[in-house]
């Protein structure tokens, strides 16, 4: 029994750290798309960080797995995600509602975004993006100790 938990806790922190790297990454290259003038690619960046880091957050409270039980099959994905943030990480404490706000901002606007040929994003709120970005890696990094 002991090596089983050895071995969960293991593999956990096995997940959490894959996922801090990632966001390290997604940031690293959010903040090239931004020097070079690339707005979309860095919105995605910053996005797929927030998410990453958010993921790693779920990682080390338990999660194993990004899917959420629905009545006729599970759900995956972002949406899954999204609840899988809300349920275990809002509504528990360990994240604010204003950080899950910008979260979801975030992917609102993107997601529109996708839909609109001409959209671009403003270097400026993309700074302030990766700003927040930035300051929600470095909570999960302190909480989990990566």
């Amino acid at each position: 029994m002991q090596k089983v938990k050895s071995y969960m806790e293991k593999s956990r922190r096995d997940l959490v750290k894959w996922a801090v790297k990632k966001a390290e990454e997604y940031l690293e290259s959010a903040h090239s798309n931004i020097q070079a003038g690339r707005s979309f690619p860095a919105a995605e960046e910053i996005f797929r960080a927030v998410e990453v880091s958010l993921e790693a957050f779920l990682y080390h409270f338990g999660v194993r797995k990004i899917e959420y039980p629905g009545t006729v099959k599970k759900f995956t994905g972002r949406l899954a995600l999204q609840f899988l943030i809300r349920d275990n990480l809002v509504h528990l404490g360990r994240l604010s509602r204003n950080d899950y706000d910008k979260y979801l901002a975030l992917a609102s606007e993107l997601h529109l975004a996708s839909y609109q040929p001409n959209k671009t994003f403003l270097i400026k709120e993309l700074k302030e993006d990766a700003r927040f970005a930035e300051e929600l890696l470095a909570k999960v990094k302190s909480i989990t100790s990566v």
